[in-house]
């Protein structure tokens, strides 16, 4: 499973605060710890497993490591106003358990990435749960960091989508704004994604919500393609050369 995220930063945020950033993405490791065990402990990618193994990102609930800082401010020490981009890993060395996360900012005018990447045990089966699971991530994702969408889907949908230079649906997508089921009459669920002001500020438009999204079901690429077409119809799925 995958999950991705693009969004713009806002202004007030210093770009390299490695604090603020990692303290930023712990909502959402919570989530993911919250409904697998194997996701609450992440390390710095390294070249091997014993270096990482080095390197915890959090030295407790949400708080930076100095360690990791340290590695993090040497790496980027005289790149200021460039991309910076921190890789980690949740130290379990089996495929199926395994599982990456690649954060990308200070990325102007570019917008910032989150790529969260799951190994599976096969590709009937997602070791967070049904579609409420997978809904519960996208709109803390959502929530956390206002994006121009959220896409989750098994890791290989990327090739399956309509349109290449536009996010897929897959098994679920997220996008800023009200979206009725008369707009996208496909979808098998809207959910509404609401601020602390209860106000409405996005919806997740599923696409199957009886079993887990698979790339192996013909049926259910169909009905992720057939909202993707029907949301560039009406002018709703952003270009990536537009965020």
């Amino acid at each position: 499973m995958k999950f991705v995220a693009q969004y713009i930063e806002q202004r007030d945020i210093v770009p390299s605060d490695f604090n603020f950033h990692l303290t930023r993405l712990w909502s959402v490791i919570e989530a993911l710890a919250g409904k697998d065990a194997r996701l609450a402990e992440w390390f710095l990618q390294a070249n091997t497993v014993a270096e990482a193994r080095l390197y915890p990102i959090y030295e407790q609930k949400a708080l930076l490591s100095p360690a990791a800082k340290a590695v993090l401010d040497e790496q980027y020490r005289n790149e200021k106003g460039h991309p910076k981009a921190v890789g980690m890993w949740n130290g379990e060395s089996v495929k199926k358990d395994g599982a990456s996360i690649m954060l990308i900012f200070d990325n102007s005018p570019m917008p910032g990435d989150l790529d969260i990447t799951l190994g599976e045990e096969n590709t009937t089966v997602c070791r967070l749960g049904d579609f409420n699971a997978i809904a519960q991530i996208v709109s803390t994702i959502a929530s956390v960091y206002m994006p121009a969408y959220v896409a989750a889907a098994p890791r290989t949908y990327s090739s399956k989508r309509v349109f290449d230079d536009k996010p897929g649906v897959g098994w679920m997508l997220y996008l800023p704004g009200v979206i009725t089921i008369q707009q996208v009459p496909e979808a098998r669920a809207l959910i509404p994604v609401h601020a602390a002001s209860k106000r409405q500020t996005g919806t997740i438009i599923v696409s199957v919500t009886d079993a887990v999204f698979s790339v192996d079901n013909p049926e259910h690429i169909e009905i992720a393609n057939r909202i993707e077409i029907r949301l560039v119809d009406q002018h709703l799925l952003p270009r990536y050369v537009d965020l």
